[in-house]
Order: structure tokens, then C-alpha cells, then sequence
């Protein structure tokens, strides 16, 4: 049997579930009486664990007598929002006392596409788990209908274990935009985060023991004949995609780099609200833009304290009393900055602000202005030469730019940047990557440059007592001979960009 599955995750300490049982919501809206289940399934992969690398997770479990054998793969999440998930799943019936799945029970194209992956190699079991699960049956006003489980367990994998507390809503009728309402509800009674991993990925975590690592953004796919709703909502999804994929490296590993593109996609999202606004947008636009830059705020002083360490007081040799005392300083205050971004991504107000984006995907919850464009193509290249005059602004006077007009250039080439990441796949590669590459240039000297700006007011906050004042003076007269070079090198740069002519004009006919 084949059938589509979405479902929205939310894991949560196990005490919360009761929180979540009792919800008035729930109390509410919840149809007939709970059932309770023991799932108890198991997980088969190849060694390398191909199947789980590529979508997929294949599992047998009991059913009273029987057995049920299930492939799940997931699908495009765009129709559920990306923060709930869209998954593909073929079941089939086994006898009672099977032990080892049945490729035969799947669809050939599927059958297929699992033996190649598996390319001879022995389909064996892998993981166990073991569930207690309560289900509640919930219609909402609008008629959809959906099943609310609670689940508490174990996962179980070459010996090593992970505790299971979660909540999954499953879309059984109506729309995607249900599960986030429900989910929202809920989150202002218990303290919940969204569950970014299926339990058959968590538990393979445990047979890898690799520590996540960070991602950064995969290129945007805009259809050369998009509309430009459908390209608003594609490029928001990339955005918020970007940032789901970071969070567990940053959250529960504390991954600068994690937390770094965390941020960038952040910026990215708000860069997405400003560039469209002229045209679509309204109010929810306007406050999630505003709770993401919160948000990169909250993140920002973790950001700014590992560039700190690594980049401007590391190539610094100090030596001495007034080394180890100005480095003990600066890292307790990265640590308090890493404990104030870790407890801010555990906050119910970050859940929201994920939900109420999801949501926002979900339900296509903007309106466009009665003048805008029917297609992205035509809207690009009026938001691409917005952004480019308003950073030619600033640039005609390179020379004599100071402190805060170089981050604001610095500031407006990076949207220059983002929209062109955004739009780019409308336009010819060969016209858009020297573009982007003198850009790139570009924000890797000005990035440098605002390092030695923000190592400035760390300095001056951290810095007390003349040993501590001096090691500071030190550093500070390092980097800014670097920067007084690298300066000459962005003006250089500059001339460069300023005499390639924008490729979007070119091809706007």
C-alpha cells in the first residue's frame, strides 16, 4: 500500500508530555477516547547505512499477529511548509513470523532503486526501537482531521541507547496549515522544540557517532518561468531549510561554523522580506522578519567572540601575564555568549518563530500588490539594479569612506549578494559567476575589515587594568596595519566591480 504522509515533529523533555496531555487545546478539540500501542520496530540497512543516506528507512513491526513491513522515503516538503514533512510510505503485509523485509512486497521502481543502492550488499537489521505511544484523535474547526501521538521509548543501536520523548501530529484530512495551528497551541502550554530528525535517523546517528557538521546554502532553483509568488515561497523555504539544517550542529554541539551559517541564513530571510516587499509581503512578512533579526541578534555576540578568538587574538603572539589574563577574560565571555545563543534556541520563542514560518509557507499567508509582476523574471531585474545603485551610492566615494559608511557599503553589497544567489539561476552561469566572484571578493576584505571594528568595542568592554589595556593595544595596532592594506586592496577591488557591466540588463530582453 503506498500512501503520502505529513507529519510535524516535536520533541520534548519527558515531563512536558503530561503538560501536553492535559492541554486545554487538546481537551478540546480531541475526538472519542486515547488508544494506547506498543510499537516495538526494527530498522534494516546495508553496513554503510546507504538506504538512511539516501531517505530512506525500511522497517518490520509487529502487528498482532502479522508483521508490517515499511519503506519510507522522504518527499519535497514544499506543500507542508519544510518545518513539517512530507513523507512517501509503502507498506505491505508479512507473516507473523518474518524477520528479514521483502523486497519483492515493494514497487518495482522502488524495489529497484534499493538494490542498486544496496549493490549487493547485505540488507541486515540495524536498529531497534521501542515505543509507547498514545494517540489522540483531534478535529479541528476547519473540519481537518489529525492524530496526535505521544511517544516515550528507546532507541537502540550497537549497544548505545537514546531516550524517545516526542510528539508527532500526522495530517490524516485537510491542509498542512492544521499542524501548525495545533502545534503553536501547544507550544505556549509545554516546553517543546521542533524534531528536525525521524527516529530511524537519530537512531542511525548512534551507529555513526559522527558529530553533525555544518552545511551552507545549496543554490536556489527558481524556474525560469516562475511566478512570483512561487518564487517568494521558494526562496523563503530555502532560507529557512538552510537554517533548520545547522541548528543541531550549533544547538547540541556548539559548532561555530554552525552557528555562523545559522545566522547567514537569517540574513538571508531578511534579505528575502526587503527585496520583495515593494511587491508581496504584509504584516506576518513584516514580524518574521523582525523576530529574525532578533534572533541573529541573539546569536550575534557567540559570533562575534569565536571570530574574536580565532581571528584576531589567535595570530597575535602576547606572551606573559597580560596573555593569559586578557584570554581568560575573553573566554568567559564567549562562554557566556555560546550559554545565552544555546539558551535562546531552546526558547519557546524560537519555536515560534519556526512554526509561525512554517505556517507562513504552509498557508501562503501574503498578499501581493495589485501592480507586481505575474513573474519573477520580470521582477528580478529591477530588484537587482535597486540594490546595485544603492551600494554604487557609497562606492563612487571609496577613498573617503570612514568607519560606519564602509559597513554600511560592506552591508549593502551583501544584499547586492544575496539577491543575486537568490535570482541567479534565471540568467545565464557563465554571465553570473564572475559577478558573484568579485562580490565574493569584496565581502571577504570587508569582512576583515569589520572584524577589527567589532574587536574594537570587545576591547574596550573587556579590557581592564594596564596589562589587560596593553595586550589589547597590541593586537589592535596588528590588525590594523592588515587593515590599512587591505583597504588599498578593496578600493582596487572596487574599480574592478564598478567596470563589469551588471549581466541582468544584458538579458533582460
Amino acid at each position: 500500500m503506498s500512501d503520502r504522509e505529513i507529519e510535524l515533529k516535536l520533541v520534548c523533555e519527558p515531563a512536558e508530555l503530561e503538560r501536553v496531555r492535559r492541554a486545554p487545546v487538546l481537551q478540546r478539540l480531541k475526538q472519542g477516547r486515547a488508544s494506547g500501542k506498543h510499537l516495538h520496530s526494527v530498522y534494516f540497512d546495508t553496513d554503510d547505512l546507504v538506504l538512511g543516506d539516501n531517505g530512506m528507512a525500511l522497517r518490520l513491526r509487529r502487528h498482532g499477529r502479522g508483521c508490517v513491513q515499511t519503506l519510507k522515503t522522504e518527499a519535497d516538503p514544499s506543500g507542508a511548509g519544510s518545518v513539517a514533512r512530507d513523507i512517501g510510505e509503502y507498506e505491505a503485509r508479512l507473516p507473523g513470523n518474518a524477520s528479514i523485509p521483502d523486497l519483492n512486497k515493494l514497487p518495482e521502481d522502488l524495489r529497484a532503486r534499493v538494490r542498486k543502492l544496496a549493490n549487493g550488499h547485505a540488507i541486515a537489521p540495524r536498529l531497534v526501537s521501542d515505543i509507547r505511544r498514545t494517540i489522540h484523535n483531534i478535529a479541528t474547526p476547519e473540519g481537518d482531521l489529525i492524530e496526535l501521538a505521544l511517544d516515550r521509548g528507546e532507541l537502540q543501536a550497537n549497544g548505545r541507547g537514546a531516550p524517545v520523548s516526542e510528539i508527532e501530529l500526522e495530517l490524516k484530512e485537510g491542509t498542512p496549515a492544521s499542524l501548525y495551528r495545533i502545534a503553536l497551541d501547544l507550544n505556549e502550554i509545554a516546553e517543546l522544540r521542533v524534531g528536525h530528525r525521524s527516529k530511524s535517523e537519530r537512531g542511525f546517528a548512534l551507529l555513526r557517532r559522527q558529530t553533525p557538521v555544518a552545511v551552507k546554502a545549496e543554490p536556489v532553483l527558481i524556474d525560469a518561468h516562475a511566478t512570483l509568488d512561487d518564487a517568494y515561497a521558494i526562496v523563503l523555504r530555502h532560507c529557512l531549510v538552510h537554517m533548520m539544517a545547522n541548528e543541531e550542529a550549533a544547538a547540541e554541539h556548539r559548532s561555530p561554523e554552525g552557528l555562523h551559517q545559522m545566522r547567514v541564513a537569517l540574513r538571508r530571510a531578511r534579505s528575502t522580506f526587503e527585496i520583495f516587499r515593494p511587491v508581496i509581503g504584509g504584516d506576518l512578512a513584516d514580524r518574521l522578519a523582525s523576530e529574525a533579526k532578533w534572533l541573529a541578534n541573539e546569536l550575534g555576540a557567540a559570533r562575534d567572540l569565536d571570530v574574536f578568538t580565532s581571528d584576531i587574538v589567535a595570530p597575535v603572539e602576547l606572551g606573559g601575564a597580560r596573555s593569559a589574563a586578557l584570554e581568560a577574560c575573553i573566554e568567559k565571555a564567549r562562554a557566556d555568549a555560546w550559554e545565552r545563543a544555546l539558551a535562546v534556541l531552546r526558547s519557546r520563542r524560537y519555536t515560534r518563530f519556526l512554526l509561525e514560518y512554517g505556517l507562513f509557507l504552509a498557508e501562503r499567508g501574503w498578499h501581493t500588490r495589485r501592480k507586481a509582476p505575474a513573474f519573477a523574471r520580470d521582477f528580478a531585474g529591477a530588484a537587482l539594479d535597486k540594490r546595485l545603485a544603492k551600494a554604487a551610492k557609497l562606492g563612487r566615494d571609496m577613498e573617503n569612506l570612514q568607519g560606519g559608511e564602509r559597513h554600511d557599503l560592506r552591508k549593502r553589497l551583501k544584499k547586492l549578494r544575496y539577491a543575486l544567489h537568490f535570482f541567479s539561476s534565471l540568467y545565464e552561469q557563465e554571465d553570473v559567476k564572475p559577478y558573484l566572484k568579485y562580490l565574493g571578493q569584496m565581502q571577504d576584505v570587508f569582512g576583515g575589515l569589520n572584524d577589527v571594528e567589532t574587536a574594537h568595542v570587545i576591547l574596550g568592554r573587556l579590557a581592564e587594568g594596564k596589562e589587560m589595556r596593553e595586550a589589547a593595544a597590541r593586537i589592535l595596532a596588528f590588525h590594523e596595519k592588515r587593515a590599512a592594506r587591505e583597504w588599498k586592496g578593496a578600493i582596487r577591488l572596487w574599480r574592478r566591480f564598478g567596470g563589469a557591466a551588471p549581466f541582468w540588463r544584458e538579458n533582460s530582453a
